[in-house]
């Protein structure tokens, strides 16, 4: 989603590059600050992307008030802004920058990720996945400090546009991946090397015959099978992980998939990854990309959710 507001026309994606230049010139915590409330004032009139996320909280939180969901959502509107607007310092400063806004362990907002951090330490591939949370560009720089992380990247129409997100990723320190069969092979050979590491976005619709439908907040949800069948090929050992989006920086919680996953049933092991999914997003459901309609996919002859 955050490519596509900066992708819809050249001069759009020029004209908000510019924009994301200029405002690498401001401190973070202002920053983020401005990107909240551009978000609160500006999407607030998409109604496209208030309706997607309307629908979404209430098929995942049948359990909560309309004023409940209702108070998620505005939040959500803020936080779309912020994601866009730390860009500001992600895309263009130093990665040295974006590392030193990674709040320590020590801090009360840290999170201690040492079972992540000790799989690293050991042989074998590792495979990051990481769901449309909090700030997920942040999780290159995070996991990009242990070892070097291949990653899959679909080219954007906008030639400009696309340079500028390619040299960005490549400064976290990420080796890009086309999305095609030579890009699976490219991870595969990744995790077959010695210290390989993969990074994932888990939580999109994948193409039609690349993924199996599992539960997602009880709703079925067409999940991809990429991150199984790599793991089970390969015996790297998998991790969910999220940059959660906290005053001044970034909090970033890594937890190892539900061991599930790694069963041979590819019905059970997408409804592990879910699980571990859904127990992040709990954490923080307002830095969720609820303007995803993740549901859009459903089984034969059932209607989409979204009419």
């Amino acid at each position: 989603m955050l490519v596509y507001w900066i992708s819809m026309s050249s001069f759009i994606s020029t004209s908000l590059i510019s924009v994301i230049k200029l405002m690498s010139h401001f401190s973070f915590p202002v920053v983020q600050k401005i990107g909240q409330a551009v978000g609160r004032n500006l999407l607030r009139m998409d109604r496209r992307t208030q309706d997607a996320i309307t629908k979404n909280l209430a098929l995942c939180f049948p359990e909560m008030t309309a004023a409940e969901r209702n108070a998620i959502a505005k939040k959500r509107l803020g936080y779309m802004g912020q994601t866009l607007a730390e860009m500001s310092h992600l895309w263009v400063k130093p990665a040295s920058e974006s590392v030193g806004l990674i709040v320590p362990p020590s801090s009360s907002q840290g999170v201690d990720n040492q079972v992540f951090l000790d799989a690293l330490a050991d042989d074998g591939g590792v495979i990051i996945l990481a769901p449309h949370l909090g700030n997920w560009e942040m999780m290159s720089y995070y996991v990009s400090q242990y070892r070097k992380m291949t990653a899959m990247y679909r080219p954007q129409k906008d030639e400009k546009l696309n340079q500028f997100i390619l040299t960005a990723r490549q400064k976290a320190g990420s080796e890009l991946a086309p999305t095609n069969r030579r890009g699976v092979m490219q991870l595969m050979k990744a995790l077959k090397s010695n210290n390989g590491m993969v990074g994932i976005l888990p939580d999109q619709v994948p193409q039609k015959g690349s993924g199996v439908f599992a539960p997602f907040f009880g709703i079925p949800a067409y999940t991809m099978t990429l991150a199984h069948q790599l793991a089970l090929k390969t015996n790297a050992k998998v991790f969910v992980g999220s940059a959660f989006q906290v005053q001044g920086g970034f909090s970033v919680k890594i937890v190892p998939v539900a061991e599930a996953f790694y069963n041979e049933d590819e019905v059970v092991s997408a409804t592990s990854l879910n699980q571990t999914i859904e127990s992040l997003i709990r954490l923080y459901p307002e830095q969720y990309q609820w303007e995803y309609k993740r549901f859009k996919l459903q089984p034969e002859e059932q209607e989409s959710l979204y009419k």
